[in-house]
């Protein structure tokens, strides 16, 4: 069930912030100037086109903790379009108007170091131009002599073929037939299922930070860490989030609670206008849940835009019905509060409490509401699929997950978050839903 609310029911959910100085528990970390590159450059970069999408492959780099990729179509700095912990990588959907594209790859360490640079790699999203046969420059010579003629006839054969005097031999014994028609055929290749592009997961994590995500935001150390108490299926642990009543005064802001991870805009997929991403994870609502604050907002996943202020560009969060709630914005703005040019909200139905909830988000990122486009499945069904405006004008996204809600809220709140992860298809980011995988 969709339903659209009034931009004004959308405009009391004021979202702010202050920039953000960096992480309360994140350790600083060095200028880039004072880091030294010790990693090497990716080598064996190859890249093919599939369905309209550049494919790069490349060896692993030891070392690394993940790969950067580096659009250097147009510059040679160049600029981050996607990251990945493997060595294979996919991009979104390649526009024809542009014949060829060149990228690089880069590793970084665990401390997101930068490497070298691999060697660049083209693209052809229409396929690769033909070459034309080139023409000869020097005609070929005519021959100044003529071809002699025999002086001497051939010589006939003076004894006849001998014809054989024995007809071959018929095979005695027949070709045997297979006797057991149901027996099947050679298996062929086994097929590889699609993989995510990144998966901020916790099966080889310590603790929230540096890896998998860059910076915590909250007032205590304790509101959030990993646990292996109602793991979600596949999973041996999951990440947990809690606020209490009056846990404001994180980095100095005033009016909400907050308990957060964040992560880069390049390990978000740098996105650009145009670009498609689906991502995929699972959130745990206690069977107590309760959002009671009228009025106001429980967030627990939102793409927040390059500027760290405003409201986020999509936010998932919950109302005092225990819907589940999601507000997306775009066009101009994205700096203050109330700002953002187009703003819809979305009632996608109930939560399901005591269990976890999973949800799959496809987006086209743009700022034009004509061109940008918001698809949810939650629990397996596809319960949302609008036209809407995902980006502000010269903006990106990075990701944020955990709880930040409304300050005015009389109980404290608890949830989980399975592992979360974006890819370019709605099949390779199908394994994140374990329980109920969407219906295309």
């Amino acid at each position: 069930m969709n339903k659209r609310h009034l931009a004004a029911l959308a405009a009391v959910t004021l979202i702010g912030g202050t920039p953000l100085a960096g992480s309360a528990l994140a350790a600083p970390r060095p200028a880039a100037s004072q880091v030294q590159v010790s990693l090497a450059a990716p080598t064996g970069l190859t890249g093919e086109v599939a369905g309209q999408r550049a494919v790069l492959e490349w060896s692993r780099v030891t070392g690394a903790r993940d790969y950067v990729v580096l659009d250097v179509t147009r510059s040679a700095a160049g600029r981050v379009v996607g990251s990945t912990s493997g060595t294979t990588w996919t991009s979104a959907r390649l526009p024809l108007s542009t014949p060829a594209f060149s990228f690089v790859v880069v590793a970084r360490d665990a401390a997101k170091r930068e490497g070298a640079r691999s060697e660049v790699v083209q693209i052809f999203p229409g396929g690769q131009p033909a070459t034309p046969p080139s023409e000869p420059t020097t005609p070929p010579s005519e021959p100044t002599t003529p071809p002699s003629e025999p002086t001497t006839p051939p010589s006939e054969p003076t004894t006849p073929v001998t014809e054989p005097t024995t007809p071959p031999s018929e095979p005695t014994t027949p070709v045997t037939e297979p006797t057991d028609p149901a027996t099947p055929p050679p298996a062929g290749p086994e097929l590889t299922a699609p993989a995510p592009t990144r998966v901020w997961g916790y099966e080889n994590a310590a603790t929230l930070l540096p890896d998998p995500w860059d910076e915590v935001h909250s007032l205590r150390p304790e509101a959030q860490g990993l646990t292996a108490e109602n793991a979600y299926p596949g999973s041996s642990r999951t990440a947990f989030f809690t606020v209490h009543p009056g846990d404001t005064g994180w980095n100095g802001t005033t009016g909400t609670l907050r308990s957060e991870v964040r992560d880069s805009i390049a390990d978000s997929g740098g996105v650009q206008p145009g670009d498609e991403q689906y991502w995929a994870w699972s959130t745990f609502f206690p069977a107590d849940h309760d959002w009671d604050e009228r009025g106001q907002f429980l967030i627990f996943t939102q793409w927040h835009q390059t500027v760290n202020s405003g409201n986020p560009n999509v936010h998932f969060w919950s109302d005092v019905r225990e819907h589940l709630m999601v507000d997306v914005r775009g066009g101009t703005g994205g700096r203050v509060a109330g700002d953002a040019q187009y703003v819809e909200t979305f009632d996608l139905g109930p939560i399901d409490k005591g269990a976890w909830n999973d949800l799959t988000v496809r987006f086209v990122w743009s700022p034009d509401p004509a061109v940008g486009l918001v698809e949810v499945w939650h629990q397996g069904e596809k319960v949302l699929s609008e036209n809407a405006a995902t980006l502000y004008t010269g903006q990106s996204v990075y990701i944020k997950q955990g709880i930040y809600s409304a300050a005015g809220t009389a109980r404290s709140h608890y949830l989980q978050h399975a592992p979360i992860g974006y890819g370019p298809t709605l099949e390779s980011v199908a394994s994140l839903n374990r329980l109920h995988r969407p219906a295309g």
